[in-house]
């Protein structure tokens, strides 16, 4: 008898390109992986009649993602990154809604104080520099197209590239890349939480993953070496362990 696969709704990060449930390798062996579109990137630029260009907020993105989860029915939810700013936003908004929560680095929340940097700067670095400290190792980078990366004489990919950049802009400057709100209510966020961080992660500060996961009511804490901030695309096998036994648990 063939195990049915775990349904596993995933919001990918910003600049990763691989938006289906080949973006999580072998997790996709065990789970059915669902990646849903963000309104403003690529493929869904015309989405809404365009409604997104008045949203402003990753609050507003996960409002979105709240209407694609049917009603009535409670989902495992995860995000990376970008996406997991809006994982946490979506769990404040509608903790019934998700079942449990995996975060991959996630943006959205500062807990330190309010001149200490916790979030590269994702919109202005350069490609090199943002390979630099995305990566535990630079030359694994692979999935990712951000202005100026991959090297490409294709106008097209390069004009998407800053289309996105544009739409991301919107639901990120202000605050930069994180929100009050969600930093004061992370205790009400009572679902079973799994926060993964790569161990060379550079892209947030040193600790933050960790600091996060102590502040979440139910929250677990796991590092995967030689990873940096996409250990789906850098350490692929040690993150789907990571991710099948947390909700392997779950089921226990």
């Amino acid at each position: 008898m063939v195990e049915a696969k775990t349904p596993f709704l995933f919001l990918h990060d910003a600049d990763v390109v691989i938006r289906d449930a080949d973006m999580l390798g072998p997790l996709a062996q065990t789970h059915e992986i669902t990646v849903p579109g963000y309104p403003g990137m690529e493929g869904h630029f015309d989405d809404l009649d365009r409604a997104w260009e008045r949203w402003d907020t990753a609050a507003d993105l996960a409002l979105h993602v709240r209407r694609e989860i049917p009603r009535g029915e409670a989902v495992r939810v995860g995000g990376a990154g970008f996406g997991g700013w809006v994982a946490l936003e979506l769990a404040l908004l509608c903790p019934e809604r998700l079942e449990s929560l995996v975060l991959v680095g996630p943006y959205g929340v500062k807990l330190r104080g309010p001149m200490e940097r916790e979030f590269a700067d994702i919109v202005l670095l350069d490609a090199d520099e943002q390979l630099e400290l995305g990566w535990a190792d630079p030359s694994r980078a692979h999935g990712l197209r951000m202005p100026g990366y991959p090297p490409t004489p294709d106008d097209a990919e390069h004009e998407t590239a800053f289309a996105e950049r544009a739409t991301l802009t919107r639901y990120i400057w202000k605050p930069f890349l994180h929100s009050p709100q969600l930093g004061r209510w992370l205790d009400v966020i009572d679902v079973p939480t799994l926060v993964i961080a790569g161990s060379h992660d550079r892209m947030v500060a040193e600790g933050h993953s960790r600091e996060l996961a102590e502040r979440l009511p139910r929250a677990t804490y796991v590092e995967i070496p030689d990873a940096g901030h996409y250990p789906y695309l850098e350490q692929p096998d040690a993150f789907a362990a990571a991710v099948r036994s947390f909700h392997a648990q779950l089921k226990g």
